[in-house]
C-alpha cells in the first residue's frame, strides 16, 4: 500500500500511437521539397543554357566595335626604307592556271605601278600555263619560273578539291637559290594599292596577316593568319624540313597549306597590320573598321567576290577583255553592291594596266 502510494504518479504512460504517422509525414515532406529544389535548379540550368545558345552574350571585340579614335598612320611619315639591292627581293605570285593569267597580270602591274623596286618572280606549273599566258605575264613584267608540283600529304585525302594546288606554293621557300633574300608573296587574286617595301626589310623570318571571317562565322577576327600574303626569307632547307612535317604533322587537312603553315610558323610568325591583306570579309563584318583601313590599305585581297573569274569556263580559258568586262559588271551588283567599290578599284587596275600594256597583252592573245 505504501509503496503504491509512493510511486502511484509514476505510473507508466505510453506514448503516443501517431508518432510512427508523424514521422513518415515529415519525411515525405522532405523528400518533396528536395524533388522541388532539384526541379527548380534543372529548370534553372535549361532555361540558362537556352538563353546562351539561342541567345548568346557577344564577347566584346575591339575590332567588331571598332571607333576611329586613333589619326596615327600605319607607318611613320618619315619613314624610309634602308637602301638594299632590289636583286635580292622579290614580289612572287604564283600561276596554276589560264584562267587567272589577267588577274596575275593586274597584281604584278599594280605593284610595279606603287613603285616597288624588286624582282617580279612568277612561278607557274609548266604542264598547265600556255603560251599565251606566259606571253601576258612578261608583258607586265613578271618573270616567269617553272616550279615542280608538290603533291597534298596524304595523298590528298581531306583536303578541299580547291585547294590541291596549295603545297605547290611551298616552293617559294626555295628562292634562296635564285638570290632571293627576301620576298613578298601575294595571291593572284590580290591588288596593289600603295607601296609595301618596308616588308622587304624586316627582321622576322616570317609574317602574315591574321584572317577575318563575316558575321556568319563566330571565329570573326581570329589570331590564325591568311596565306594570302605572306612576306618572308626563303630559305631551301625550311621548305625540305616543311615537306616532309606535311605528312606527319597533325592539322586540319581540308584548309591544305594555310592551316599547314599556321601549325609550322602560328607561334612564331609577326602578325601584320591588316591593310596588307586587306580582306572585304572585314567590310562585312566591321564597315566602320574598313572605311577606317581604307585611305592606308597596301593590298587587296579579293576572297568574298572575284571580279576576273568566271567559275562556269575551263580553267584553260583567258578571258577576253570583253569578258571580263561583263564579269567586273556582274561582281560589282552582287551582293546588292554591297562590294561595288572593291570591284571598282580591281576595275581601274586593270584598265590601267591595258592603258599601259595593252598592245603587247593583245599581242599575247593572237598567239
Amino acid at each position: 500500500m505504501l509503496y503504491q502510494r509512493l510511486f502511484k504518479r509514476w505510473t507508466y504512460e505510453p506514448l503516443p500511437t501517431d508518432i510512427s504517422t508523424t514521422g513518415s509525414r515529415r519525411d515525405s515532406q522532405r523528400r518533396a521539397l528536395l524533388v522541388a529544389i532539384l526541379f527548380l535548379g534543372l529548370s534553372a540550368g535549361l532555361i540558362w543554357s537556352a538563353k546562351n545558345a539561342f541567345f548568346p552574350v557577344a564577347t566584346y571585340s575591339p575590332l567588331d566595335n571598332y571607333q576611329k579614335i586613333n589619326n596615327l598612320p600605319i607607318i611613320q611619315t618619315n619613314y624610309s626604307p634602308p637602301v638594299s639591292s632590289s636583286d635580292k627581293r622579290a614580289v612572287v605570285s604564283t600561276l596554276y592556271s589560264n584562267s587567272f593569267a589577267i588577274a596575275a597580270a593586274v597584281v604584278g602591274h599594280s605593284a610595279r605601278a606603287a613603285n616597288t623596286s624588286a624582282r617580279l618572280i612568277l612561278p607557274y606549273l609548266e604542264d598547265r600555263i600556255s603560251a599565251q599566258a606566259l606571253c601576258i605575264s612578261r608583258a607586265v613584267g613578271w618573270e616567269p619560273h617553272a616550279v615542280p608540283f608538290i603533291p597534298p600529304p596524304h595523298k590528298g585525302q581531306g583536303i578541299h578539291h580547291r585547294f590541291k594546288d596549295q603545297y605547290t606554293k611551298l616552293n617559294i621557300w626555295s628562292f634562296d637559290q635564285l638570290g632571293i633574300d627576301s620576298l613578298v608573296y601575294l595571291d593572284a587574286d590580290t591588288l596593289v594599292r600603295r607601296n609595301f617595301d618596308e616588308l622587304f626589310d624586316s627582321p622576322f623570318n616570317f609574317a602574315a596577316v591574321p584572317d577575318v571571317y563575316g558575321t556568319d562565322d563566330q571565329r570573326g577576327f581570329s589570331i590564325t593568319f591568311n596565306a594570302g600574303v605572306l612576306a618572308l626569307r626563303p630559305s631551301s632547307a625550311v621548305l625540305r624540313d616543311m615537306i616532309q612535317k606535311t605528312e606527319t604533322a597533325t592539322y586540319p587537312l581540308k584548309q591544305a597549306e594555310q592551316a599547314f603553315l599556321n601549325l609550322y610558323f602560328g607561334a612564331k610568325a609577326l602578325r601584320l597590320p591588316y591593310v596588307y591583306n586587306a580582306n572585304p570579309s572585314i567590310k562585312n563584318r566591321s564597315p566602320e573598321l574598313w572605311k577606317g583601313l581604307t585611305d592606308e590599305i597596301r593590298i587587296v585581297h579579293y576572297t568574298t567576290v572575284k571580279p576576273f573569274i568566271d567559275d562556269s569556263r575551263s580553267p584553260r580559258t583567258i578571258l577576253t577583255p570583253e569578258e571580263l568586262h561583263e564579269i567586273t559588271r556582274q561582281a560589282a551588283g552582287r551582293e546588292n553592291g554591297f562590294y561595288a567599290d572593291e570591284v571598282g578599284w580591281w576595275r581601274e587596275a586593270y584598265e590601267r594596266m591595258m592603258q599601259d600594256k595593252g598592245s603587247e597583252i593583245h599581242a599575247c592573245y593572237r598567239k
